[in-house]
């Protein structure tokens, strides 16, 4: 007869190898956050048709609310979810766009303990989060000149989405200011199309240093044209220094597409000095990109800013952005915003 309880034993085998088998116990906590930001101005993109008079979600962040929580299971051990959705608060639509889904910046389960970190679910990319941390202007794809050359449409260098579906991400524990994290999205589509995403990054954080370096392939999501056929290999490398007086920020990056045929290199430098109640924020970003048996074009785009801290969960700013493709118009857009966080 065989043993119905084997496969619950391999699972707790597996728990105790790595360190993370506990006792459980049912201290647990959750919490609501979030972030509403709305700006006013006049926008502009080169190369992407006339300004506009704007009253705008996400000026230096893209707005979200969510809920997450850990259950302390003993032994040093928690589990923990997160439930994260995009919203519009000029028009109150929910998601970036309307095809967004619920919870299209989080939706994960996992495992914590001192063997690191598991998630499950859809997870936010951390390359992402390398390039929001390497520039003055944070996460801000419309308004740092960084993020909008990577991820902003119509000329967007980064291939597949900020967040990852279908994702297993392991995060090792911090080691002298060290974290790396490997992450896999699997495409779910016919076995054999090897369509899935594969990521890696790791983050030093300490003293008045911060340096990031990440790689991801990308074979599925926005950006791929023809699932199994197309894909794209990116690197980043950024980081800041904190100087006292001022942090400043620098980075590089490139994108390898595979038909079609394109590279794309992405240099950036910024500055952030503390000012009044606030700080001035000042970036400057150029993306060349080569297509065989074209010319190669040169986009700039740089901003500079001010950003006032009201309060711990309240800042306006104020940004002013200059962007010029090399083969078309040059493009201005002047912002004033609010963020809350909550």
């Amino acid at each position: 007869m065989k043993d119905a309880n084997k496969p619950g034993r391999a699972v707790l085998a597996a728990l105790a190898l790595t360190g993370l088998a506990a006792t459980a116990s049912a201290q647990s906590a959750v919490q609501m956050y979030g972030v509403l930001d709305v700006w006013a101005g006049r926008s502009q993109t080169t190369a992407a048709g006339p300004a506009t008079q704007v009253a705008n979600s996400g000026g230096l962040q893209t707005s979200f609310w969510g809920f997450a929580g850990t259950e302390d299971l003993g032994g040093g051990v928690k589990t923990l979810f997160a439930l994260e959705g995009y919203i519009l608060p000029d028009t109150g639509i929910g998601g970036r766009t309307p095809t967004d889904a619920m919870f299209a910046r989080n939706a994960y389960v996992g495992l914590q303990g001192s063997a690191g970190e598991l998630k499950l679910g859809r997870v936010l990319n951390p390359l992402f989060v390398s390039t929001a941390l390497a520039n003055p202007f944070g996460g801000s794809i419309r308004l740092a000149p960084l993020l909008n050359h990577a991820w902003a449409a119509p000329l967007r260098t980064v291939y597949g989405d900020t967040s990852w579906d279908n994702t297993i991400m392991y995060t090792a524990p911090v080691v002298a200011g060290l974290k790396v994290a490997t992450y896999a999205s699997l495409g779910e589509t016919a076995q054999g199309t090897s369509a899935h995403n594969l990521g890696a990054t790791a983050n030093y954080d300490h003293g008045p240093w911060f340096a990031t370096v990440s790689g991801q392939r990308v074979r599925i999501g926005p950006g791929m044209t023809s699932i199994g056929e197309t894909e794209q290999k990116t690197w980043f490398a950024g980081g800041s220094y904190n100087a006292g007086v001022a942090r400043v920020f620098a980075s590089l990056g490139g994108s390898n597409n595979v038909k079609p045929d394109s590279h794309t290199r992405t240099g950036q430098a910024g500055v952030s000095v503390p000012a009044g109640q606030g700080s001035v924020m000042v970036s400057w970003a150029q993306t060349r990109t080569t297509v065989p048996g074209l010319a190669d074009t040169r986009r700039n785009t740089g901003a500079v800013g001010y950003d006032y801290f009201a309060s711990k969960r309240t800042d306006l700013y104020v940004v002013v952005q200059t962007d010029k493709l090399s083969t078309a118009n040059f493009a201005r857009t002047y912002a004033v915003g609010m963020r809350l966080k909550y």
